[in-house]
């Protein structure tokens, strides 16, 4: 192979035989959902790796006072209205954007809005990790805090129907077809539905 191998198409810079560069990849529904899950799994998993490191700084033999769990539920709460509000706020489609060009742009909208959420929903967390070194409690300062965050990430964050649909509704308003649904294998709104 010479320095300036050019693919099938002509254009310099890749190996023959390979589509596309690195790069640029091609992104089929299934394995943006499949990235897209597995991403979510990660920042979930962050939260209990970090609960497995804090096991060794922080004291266990010590209990928070009950103002402390009380006020990670309270945050929970306002953390959960707020994305109700907010976190799914997108823009609608375009509707001169072909098939492809709208799926493409609602993962990229979907997936932005994931990391907003995820953010949001992380915040007790890492509020409770500060919390955890300041009052007694030690590390049930910091489980109670994930705990309530996982939830709001499986509610708000997981790709599942709720937050997928959540997201759909909001980019198909326009009247244009996201397929952000059936890019995560959800079933669309509406009295039938395939089982």
């Amino acid at each position: 192979m010479g320095a300036h191998a050019r693919r099938a198409d002509g254009i310099p810079g890749s190996f023959p035989g390979y589509p596309r560069d690195m790069t640029t990849p091609a992104t089929t529904p299934a394995a943006f959902a499949l990235s897209a899950r597995i991403l979510c799994g990660a920042l979930m998993g962050a939260l209990v790796l970090m609960g497995l490191v804090l096991f060794f700084v922080l004291p266990s033999d010590e209990t928070p006072p009950i103002w402390v769990p009380l006020a990670q539920v309270v945050a929970a709460v306002v953390v959960h209205v707020g994305l109700e509000t907010i976190g799914y706020r997108i823009a609608p489609l375009e509707s001169a954007l072909s098939d492809d060009e709208a799926a493409a742009e609602a993962r990229t909208r979907w997936q932005s809005s994931m990391m907003v959420r995820f953010a949001l929903s992380e915040a007790i967390a890492i509020g409770s990790i500060a919390l955890a070194f300041v009052v007694d409690g030690g590390i049930w300062v910091y489980l109670v805090g994930a705990a309530v965050s996982l939830v709001l990430m499986w509610i708000h964050v997981w790709p599942g129907a709720r937050s997928v649909g959540r997201t759909a509704d909001a980019l198909e308003a326009g009247g244009r077809a996201s397929h952000l649904r059936e890019t995560f294998g959800a079933s669309a709104p509406g009295p039938i539905q395939q089982f």
